[in-house]
């Protein structure tokens, strides 16, 4: 059944072009949002960790955040902090209901852990990809692929990660 969210979403994404997911995920994913000087940069360190599965980047009272959809058996607060830091790109996790307070208290002292407003002012992702690599940006690639292929785009580390189908590689080879 089609729900009036469903609706609304589908004409956002009409609208902006774009799939962002503000809604409790039910897969099981966890939603964490960080505050840092630069969310090209967070996004880009937390794409690089795996269970990062989707990420969005904007604005939320009026600091630039990195949200990002994880997969709590594969990564947890503490280690996307400690990647954030490694780049100097952390200053906050913003909370945004009880359930993300709870668990950013139980990784990170109270002054890192700070409410924020419902509200994120998204703007489009994956930066780094699109610039760098305009053709592999426009294949049409699952988020997870997206989210690994800006932070290699960003950082410039080695030899693209091998996670393009086949079908994507041929796609690349006709442009």
């Amino acid at each position: 059944m089609i729900n009036k969210i469903t609706i609304l979403m589908y004409f956002i994404t009409l609208f902006f072009g774009s799939t962002h997911t503000w809604a409790e995920d039910s897969q099981g994913l966890e939603r964490a949002t960080f505050s840092m000087y630069c969310y090209w940069t967070g996004e880009a360190a937390l794409g690089a960790l795996n269970g990062v599965k989707r990420s969005n980047i904007g604005s939320l009272d009026g600091k630039e955040v990195v949200e990002v959809f994880y997969d709590p058996k594969e990564t947890n607060i503490k280690e996307m902090v400690q990647a954030l830091k490694k780049r100097k790109s952390f200053y906050s996790l913003l909370y945004r209901t009880p359930h993300e307070k709870r668990i950013a208290l139980a990784s990170l002292p109270n002054r890192e852990v700070i409410a924020g407003s419902q509200k994120v002012n998204y703007i489009e992702a994956k930066h780094s990809l699109k610039v760098r690599f305009p053709d592999i940006y426009d294949l049409d690639l699952s988020e997870e692929q997206a989210l690994r292929l800006n932070s290699w785009a960003h950082f410039s580390r080695g030899p693209m990660p091998q996670i393009l189908t086949f079908e994507q590689f041929r796609q690349l080879g006709k442009n």
